[in-house]
């Protein structure tokens, strides 16, 4: 196995927020299934079918399962989900019906080039968890400018924008045919600094 070095966290970071789909394999069953990561705890909160809860191997394949997969987690499931993870999955997936849902306990992720992270090296929780309410008000109320920052930062068109995330890397913006992920320009420390750069991006989508 390869030791991680900076890039390599950076980029197993980002393809982990951006996991929204993943195939879950328990056992080598394979299961196409949503995801997403609780910011207060960093463990995924994902949608199962019932016998995974019983099964010994348990990896999430981001996107999917196949011979391109790019980073492959794995995870231990427990079935103590919260009101408020199950209000978060809502948010980002708008489920058609109430799915199962367990938490993925963040075991260690091996990447398609070999590298193996772990939670120490490439921690999930966001510490923006508390400010996302007020960060993600800021970002919605102009919902035409919010589209002029999708496309500044991701250089795509994305129709009825949503923000429903915000940590350090970047935002997370639900629109009208799926979730997004929106990189900063620079990482930010702080929620205040994340506010500041908000209120810049926001100036010039509507300058």
């Amino acid at each position: 196995m390869l030791d991680p070095n900076a890039s390599t966290l950076i980029r197993s970071q980002h393809i982990m927020r951006s996991a929204w789909s993943a195939t879950l394999l328990f056992d080598q069953t394979p299961f196409e299934t949503q995801c997403m990561i609780d910011p207060r705890t960093g463990d995924f909160i994902v949608a199962i079918l019932k016998d995974a809860l019983e099964a010994d191997d348990l990896v999430l394949a981001c996107p999917r399962d196949s011979l391109d997969t790019l980073l492959r987690i794995s995870i231990e499931l427990s079935e103590d989900v919260t009101e408020e993870q199950a209000d978060r999955f809502t948010a980002y997936h708008l489920p058609s019906a109430t799915p199962l849902l367990a938490i993925g306990k963040f075991v260690y992720a091996k990447l398609d080039s070999g590298e193996v992270v772990t939670p120490e090296e490439c921690p999930l929780a966001n510490p923006f968890v508390d400010s996302m309410g007020p960060l993600c008000r800021s970002l919605n109320a102009d919902r035409g400018v919010l589209a002029g920052v999708c496309k500044l930062l991701s250089g795509v068109d994305h129709e009825s924008p949503l923000a429903v995330g915000v940590d350090p890397a970047g935002i997370d913006i639900r629109a009208s045919y799926g979730l997004v992920r929106l990189v900063f320009p620079v990482p930010v420390a702080d929620a205040d600094e994340a506010m500041s750069s908000i209120d810049a991006l926001l100036e010039s989508c509507n300058a």
